[in-house]
């Protein structure tokens, strides 16, 4: 089992390598001391990631270690730090599964977009918001900067556009604001119900990062 998990774990970073490096970032997996700012201590992360201006320090947990206490702590290192920040980066319950996801085509998510405003205007809000949130996702992989075969979490869809420059600072944080609605809905709380200017926060979010792609 622990060769399944460290074999896991291997893999995961090689994909945030690959994303890292798309994005011009300098990647190094379980970095040296001398590779690493002195205010970290002894504290080793799982990898770092470098480019100007911008310093990542990367953790790799499993869902269940997001309960670590040491988390707090180290994320206090990073306290007065603005060029530098952690990245949490959590790995699947089944990190050596994988879900096949097909590139799309502006046009074709623009089309199927309709289909989400028509549901809204019914006044059929949880399953526009649903279809909004997968759309988006499309959206990214359609601009070139999601990996294509691999689903991505709400999480990580948004922290990409956030990195790639696709959202500014003040929709990043109203859409991260919506992951735990996105979350109820789609595991089965039926109380659980987004107002119209949510569902069309995610959907308007869709024509910006499509339009980015033809400028």
């Amino acid at each position: 089992m622990t060769s399944i998990l460290q074999e896991a774990e291997t893999r995961f970073i090689d994909s945030l390598r690959a994303r890292y490096e798309a994005d011009g970032f300098t990647f190094t997996a379980h970095p040296d001391r001398g590779d690493l700012p002195d205010f970290l201590g002894g504290y080793r992360p799982d990898a770092l990631a470098r480019k100007s201006g911008q310093n990542i320090v990367i953790e790799v947990k499993g869902r269940s270690g997001l309960a670590d206490p040491r988390l707090q702590e180290i994320r206090r290192l990073f306290d007065g730090r603005p060029d530098w920040r952690l990245h949490v980066a959590v790995m699947g319950t089944d990190p050596l599964a994988s879900v096949a996801i097909a590139g799309v085509e502006p046009a074709a998510i623009r089309a199927a977009v309709k289909e989400a405003d028509a549901l809204l205007a019914q006044g059929h809000r949880r399953a526009a918001f649903i279809l909004a949130w997968s759309f988006l996702e499309a959206a990214l992989r359609a601009r070139g900067r999601a990996e294509v075969g691999r689903a991505l979490s709400p999480g990580s869809v948004i922290q990409s556009l956030a990195m790639n420059g696709l959202i500014e600072a003040d929709r990043e944080r109203r859409l991260r604001d919506l992951i735990d609605l996105r979350n109820r809905i789609v595991h089965g709380d039926v109380e659980a119900d987004p107002t119209t200017d949510e569902v069309e926060l995610v959907l308007r979010t869709i024509d910006l990062v499509l339009e980015a792609e033809e400028t």
